[in-house]
């Protein structure tokens, strides 16, 4: 076996990501094999940041007046692909500010919903004399909805506040407004308020390493092990010096190859507004026997995670692909050019992305636009968890 290690340079740690994808597209590069083995590797540690809320575009209406004041905001945009997101990494949907003027407590029902495509969120509260709280809500996407939303649409934000008084309801305000509910597989690549490396960070959500589907392709790749099993995890091993992490991942290129007959196919275009690229999910990559790089790659991110494998996203401009750390201890990977799929062998693909990387180091060490880096257990750390699957 070839030694394929390569390694983050400490130079690179500084800042692990500056990145702008305007369109994971997958402009491609000319495929060759690394002429001269790779260097030693280095080791390093890819640093972890605590991540606070993100803050997206919100409406502003007016406050209700009287003994309660009433004030609220909303999101003007709900993106579908990464909806459990809102109120953890997100910021919630809507949030509610209730003021109490008078001089007895107030027993108040908020209650908020996207017509027609959430269910509603509802929470009842107290608020004492001269108290000011806030009520945070994330109404969920009802599932059957989810399933139908192949464009975005315009949607009607309902909100009604009211107080309870000896059993019956006084509404305080009773208002909608619009908003814009994204298409399933919709990813903007520009936020409103979030910087680059935040949005990119983002996609670790479409790594689902606990779908059925992906644990379906282990079960078949099983059958391409040198044992003729997976195992989890490294074990002691370092720098898969026992070459367990390189036969489990070829395995899972001759199951995607010979059982799911994949192929590379560049289909990212939105209509939605903006800098919008539309994302397959792991299974329906596997259903529908094809992908793009950024599908591809997260397929196998999946595909290692579910293994115990510690996977990376890696964006040069224009294109995707991904990383598998060799052991716990260094900072060493496999990059694999998943685009290859069903045109290769995996050591090409393997000396193909290790050869992009390289090209790639003096910019990235450069702190370039167009080129970053996200780590999926570290996305897991900071609470960007894997998606539901279906």
């Amino acid at each position: 076996m070839h030694d394929h290690r390569l390694s983050l340079p400490r130079s690179w740690l500084v800042a692990v990501a500056t990145l702008v994808l305007l369109s994971l597209s997958c402009s491609f590069f000319n495929r060759t094999a690394l002429p001269t083995p790779p260097p030693e590797p280095v080791e390093t540690l890819v640093p972890t940041q605590p991540s606070e809320p993100l803050s997206l575009e919100t409406e502003e209406p007016a406050s209700a007046s009287g003994e309660v004041q009433v004030d609220y905001v909303y999101t003007s945009n709900l993106i579908t692909i990464i909806y459990p997101l809102y109120g953890t990494i997100l910021d919630d949907f809507v949030v509610v500010t209730l003021a109490n003027q008078g001089d007895n407590p107030a027993e108040v029902l908020v209650s908020s919903e996207i017509s027609g495509y959430t269910g509603q969120a509802m929470d009842t509260v107290t608020v004492e004399p001269g108290e000011t709280l806030e009520v945070r809500q994330n109404p969920l996407l009802r599932p059957e909805v989810i399933d139908d939303l192949n464009v975005e649409k315009p949607a009607q934000f309902h909100i009604r506040v009211a107080q309870l008084e000896s059993g019956e309801e006084n509404t305080l305000l009773e208002e909608t407004g619009e908003t814009l509910v994204y298409a399933r597989r919709d990813f903007p690549w520009s936020i409103p308020g979030f910087s680059d490396p935040e949005v990119f960070e983002l996609i670790a959500a479409m790594s689902t390493p606990n779908d059925p589907a992906v644990e379906a392709l282990l079960r078949q790749a099983a059958e391409y092990t040198s044992s003729g099993i997976i195992v989890s995890g490294y074990g002691d091993h370092v720098n898969d010096d026992n070459g367990s992490v390189w036969d489990r991942l070829q395995a899972i290129w001759q199951a995607e190859e010979r059982d799911y007959d994949l192929t590379y196919i560049s289909t990212w275009v939105s209509f939605a507004p903006g800098s919008v690229q539309r994302i397959r999910l792991p299974a329906e990559v596997l259903e529908q026997r094809s992908g793009n790089c950024i599908e591809l790659a997260l397929l196998y991110a999946a595909a290692a995670e579910a293994m115990d494998l510690e996977a990376a996203i890696m964006g040069v401009p224009g294109h995707a692909f991904v990383g598998v750390r060799m052991d716990q201890e260094n900072a060493n990977y496999y990059f694999i050019e998943t685009t290859l799929i069903g045109r290769t062998s995996f050591e090409e693909a393997v000396d193909s992305a290790s050869q992009t990387f390289q090209d790639a180091l003096p910019h990235l060490e450069a702190q370039e636009t167009g080129y970053g880096w996200v780590t999926i257990w570290e996305a897991r750390e900071k609470g960007i968890l894997p998606l539901p699957w279906r």
